[in-house]
């Protein structure tokens, strides 16, 4: 059995619950360069939110396929949400939650594989 985690933002604000990640990925698109985020993506029926709407703020850009979130508070980058859709070369791609693995409490990154994707060309 997969061990859940807890993680929050910095304030305690927004939180969230998921399985622990098998690996983590460093994107290096524009965005998530900047942001910094080690992420992990989840289905969005194994990941729970519990969210301060007040506190959160959302952020498209591009092709708007994903939506950034992050807490108005204290500026921590969360998570992200990605529709499901199909590539140009007609491949299926199911909606995904993006957590940002820094957040989860008592996970230890360097115990995980980190995988790197580098899109800022893209």
């Amino acid at each position: 059995m997969t061990r859940r985690l807890n993680g929050a933002c910095h304030c305690g604000a927004q939180r969230f619950a998921a399985p622990a990640p098998e690996t983590v990925t460093r994107c290096g698109c524009s965005i998530c360069s900047k942001r910094g985020d080690l992420v992990a993506y989840y289905p969005p029926e194994e990941v729970e939110l519990d969210l301060t709407r007040a506190s959160l703020a959302a952020y498209q850009w591009g092709d708007r396929m994903m939506t950034f979130h992050h807490c108005q508070t204290c500026g921590c980058s969360v998570f992200s949400d990605a529709p499901a859709w199909t590539t140009d070369e007609g491949e299926d791609r199911p909606a995904r939650l993006i957590l940002n693995a820094r957040l989860f409490d008592d996970f230890h990154l360097e115990a995980v594989p980190v995988r790197n994707l580098n899109r800022r060309n893209d």
